[in-house]
C-alpha cells in the first residue's frame, strides 16, 4: 500500500506485493486461532507502520477531519490503529469468503433492513450502495454460502473495479471461484450490462456498487460535495447507475463492532434511500446530488463512530 503525494487509488500498490504474503496471509487464517492472527498481524503492520510515510500522511489527513470535526486531538497511534484496522479487514474478508462467518454473528439496526427483506419475498431487487467503510463484501460472501435473512434466494452482483488489487483478489478467486465469477467490471459497463443487470433486479436480485471511489478509466466524472468538513469527488457513475437501472435504492454497510477484533459482531446497516431518480431528465442532476448527500451524511456519521474502519489511503480531497 505505497503511495505518493496525487496518486488515485487505483496506482497504489498492493500490500505486501508479493503473491506469496497474501498466501501467507490465507494460512494464518485457515489454520490459526483468530486470536493469535490478530497478534501476528498487530506485530507485522507495527513494522510496515513504521516505514510507511506515505501512508501515514493519507491516514493522518483523514483522521484529522474527524478531530477538527469531533474537537479532540489524533490518538498518539491513530495512523497506527488505522492501518491496523485495515490489515483486519482483510483477514475479515477472507473468512468470509470461505465460510467461516454467519448470519447469527450479524446484528440488526433500526432502519430498513426488514423493508429491503419485504422486497426480495415479493421476487423485487434492488441497487444497493456501499462504501469502502467495514466490509462492503459481507452480504455478498454471506449470500454465497446461503446464509441469508430471507426464504427466497437471491445473488448479490457487485460492480467492482479490480485495479491496484489484482492478487488479493486471485487470492479470493481460488477461495470461492463461483463468487468471483458473478462480478461486473466497472470499467466495461455498457447498454448490454445495463440491461443485463436490470434482468437481475427484476428477478429479485442485488445490484451493488461502491459509492466513494472513482473509476480507474472514469477518475474525471464526479460530483462534489462536501465530506468531513471539506469539498470532495465522488464517482458520478456510481449514482448515474442508480438512475439507469430505476430500482429501489438502499445504502448497505457492514461495520465490526469492535474495530480491532475480528471475533467481533457485525453490524448491518440497510437504509432506504429517500431521494428517487425516477425522473426526468432535466431534474436527473438535482436529484444525483441529493442522493449523494444522503449517502455521504450517512457514511460520516458512520466514520464518527468507527473511525478506523474507513479504508481509503489516498489523497481523498484532492482537488481536480
Amino acid at each position: 500500500m505505497n503511495c505518493s503525494e496525487n496518486d488515485h487509488w487505483s496506482e497504489v500498490k498492493e500490500v505486501g506485493g508479493s503473491t506469496w504474503h497474501f498466501r501467507f496471509m490465507l494460512w494464518v487464517v485457515c489454520h490459526l486461532p483468530l486470536w493469535l492472527v490478530e497478534l501476528c498481524t498487530a506485530v507485522i503492520c507495527f513494522f510496515f507502520w513504521i516505514g510507511a510515510m506515505p501512508v501515514r500522511k493519507r491516514s493522518r489527513a483523514y483522521l484529522a477531519r474527524l478531530a477538527k470535526i469531533q474537537g479532540k486531538r489524533i490518538e498518539l497511534f491513530g495512523t497506527y490503529k488505522h492501518i491496523l484496522s485495515f490489515a483486519l479487514s482483510m483477514m475479515e474478508k477472507l473468512l468470509g469468503w470461505k465460510g467461516a462467518i454467519k448470519l447469527n454473528s450479524i446484528e440488526k439496526q433500526n432502519d430498513d433492513l426488514e423493508a429491503l427483506v419485504d422486497q426480495i419475498e415479493h421476487g423485487q431487487g434492488a441497487f444497493l450502495l456501499c462504501s469502502h467503510l467495514g466490509n462492503m463484501e459481507m452480504l455478498r460472501s454471506l449470500t454465497g454460502y446461503g446464509e441469508r435473512h430471507t426464504r427466497n434466494d437471491f445473488k448479490v452482483f457487485p460492480v467492482v473495479d479490480f485495479s491496484g488489487t489484482s492478487k488479493f483478489n486471485a487470492l479470493l478467486r481460488e477461495l470461492n471461484p463461483e463468487l468471483m465469477n458473478i462480478v461486473i467490471d466497472a470499467n466495461s459497463i455498457g447498454v448490454d450490462s445495463a440491461v443485463w443487470m436490470k434482468e437481475q433486479i427484476a428477478k429479485g436480485n442485488l445490484v451493488a456498487i461502491a459509492g466513494d471511489r472513482t473509476s480507474a478509466n472514469t477518475r474525471d466524472r464526479t460530483v462534489e460535495t462536501t465530506f468531513l468538513g471539506e469539498i470532495a469527488n465522488f464517482p458520478e457513475g456510481s449514482f448515474t447507475l442508480a438512475g439507469v437501472l430505476n430500482a429501489p435504492i438502499y445504502f448497505v454497510f457492514a461495520i465490526r463492532k469492535k474495530d480491532f477484533d475480528i471475533r467481533s459482531p457485525y453490524e448491518m446497516h440497510v437504509i432506504k434511500a429517500k431521494t428517487s431518480l425516477e425522473c426526468s431528465r432535466k431534474e436527473r442532476s438535482e436529484r444525483i446530488k441529493n442522493l449523494l448527500q444522503e449517502y455521504t451524511e450517512i457514511v460520516e456519521n458512520l466514520c464518527l463512530k468507527h473511525p478506523y474502519q474507513w479504508y481509503n489511503f489516498y489523497n481523498f480531497w484532492e482537488k481536480k
